[in-house]
């Protein structure tokens, strides 16, 4: 079919082999269909180009079919495959995502939840690094939002998190079991009193006390972003400063991946003279050399997760939209490779 021809409903059920009525059901996701008949439906509607009529639909039904994703940074791995992931998730749901990258910016942090594209959508994945606790009424915007970080308390949003603090604790755990003794966290950011890298934090020292290391401060280094850049700024500093280190807990790939090159141009053995472990388990980490041990913390899960949840609370019955405060925790994985 050529890309000027207009795709019709019929024009999908035909090449789906189902009824034009079967992939209106899909499109408006009805619940009694077949999953084998829903991935033949969408698998038609993205090979021909269908687009839905949105606004027809939301006059219908009340609702757009669109859902903001809020993320801090696309150049970073983590939040790019997050995307990616968000996007397929919702797209099993008949769902269509505008992607709102807010810098890590409180200012574009708070567009992302009052500004004019909020208007067209149905509902919001929202994930904040600069918001904090006393702006939590800021999330009261009037359509449903689902928050991928620790939750802000006992307000009526939903959250999807990363075992942040489990998972940090594992890691430490791990190197301290190879014979680390002397291991550096970089990556607590900016001057952040919560969220991800707070929660990071405290599972590195959760490990240490538990094995009877006293902590040592000189051994956390704050960071301005997690970049790999200031994966390279963090070693050097320890460097610099002579302090002795044999083990490295990064709190992202990226700065774990600035923190070897910084160690290898410094003339250290990765991991014989220092072991390192990154956070995210991106798509590069087990290219690198010699390949990174990260944590793995589901990003398929947590995109799934947050996209049901968001689903229910716009298009569930009334029991499932005044349902209380949804909190979920995503499995985390140690992934073990030669840099530790």
């Amino acid at each position: 079919m050529s890309g000027v021809e207009r795709v019709t409903m019929k024009d999908v059920a035909k090449v789906a082999h189902v009824s034009p009525r079967t992939v209106s059901n899909v499109v408006n996701d009805y619940e009694y269909v077949k999953e084998d008949t829903r991935k033949r439906v969408w698998d038609a509607i993205n090979s021909m180009g269908y687009s839905l009529n949105l606004s027809a639909r939301g006059l219908r039904q009340g609702n757009t079919g669109i859902i903001i994703l809020a993320v801090p940074d696309l150049t970073m791995p983590y939040f790019a495959d997050l995307s990616d992931a968000v996007i397929a998730a919702a797209q099993k749901r008949g769902l269509y995502v505008l992607v709102e990258p807010t810098a890590s910016n409180r200012n574009r942090e708070r567009e992302a939840l009052h500004g004019m594209r909020k208007n067209m959508a149905d509902g919001i994945i929202y994930c904040p690094l600069e918001l904090n606790r006393k702006e939590i009424e800021l999330l009261d915007v009037g359509i449903p939002v689902t928050v991928l970080s620790e939750p802000f308390g006992d307000r009526h949003f939903d959250h999807v998190m990363i075992q942040n603090r489990e998972a940090s604790l594992t890691a430490t755990e791990y190197l301290l079991s190879r014979g680390c003794r002397r291991i550096a966290a970089i990556g607590l950011y900016g001057g952040q009193r919560q969220g991800p890298s707070v929660e990071r934090l405290a599972g590195y020292r959760d490990a240490l006390k538990q094995a009877g290391i006293p902590i040592d401060e000189r051994l956390e280094v704050r960071t301005d972003s997690w970049h790999r850049s200031d994966g390279v700024a963090a070693v050097r500093k320890l460097l610099d400063q002579s302090v002795e280190i044999d083990g490295v807990v990064a709190f992202t790939d990226q700065l774990a991946e600035g923190a070897m090159f910084a160690l290898q141009m410094a003339g250290k053995k990765v991991p014989d003279d220092v072991a390192v472990i990154g956070f995210d388990n991106n798509d590069e980490s087990q290219y690198l050399m010699p390949p990174l041990t990260t944590i793995d913390p589901g990003i398929d899960k947590i995109a799934a997760q947050a996209v049901d949840i968001l689903h229910s609370r716009i298009y569930g019955d009334e029991s499932e939209k005044e349902k209380g405060q949804i909190i979920k925790k995503a499995p985390f994985e140690l992934i073990i490779r030669q840099s530790a």
